[in-house]
């Protein structure tokens, strides 16, 4: 599920903006590019977080003791 919307990202970031592959604006400091690049890494790492955690609650072993 992950590998097939990180293709689909790439595939949209192909098509639609192609220049973020040399256009690294979102390292200049201060600008609304770098805001944006910070707000979508932490938005992508809570979806990450949310779906660990279903997985745990799916494995049923999350409350047996290592």
């Amino acid at each position: 599920m992950l590998r097939q919307r990180r293709d689909n990202i790439r595939e949209w970031l192909d098509e639609e903006a192609p220049y973020t592959d040399v256009d690294q604006r979102h390292l200049d400091p201060h600008t609304p590019e770098r805001a944006y690049w910070h707000h979508g890494y932490q938005a992508a790492l809570s979806d990450m977080m949310a779906m660990l955690a279903l997985e745990a609650g799916k494995s049923g072993t999350s409350d047996i003791p290592n």
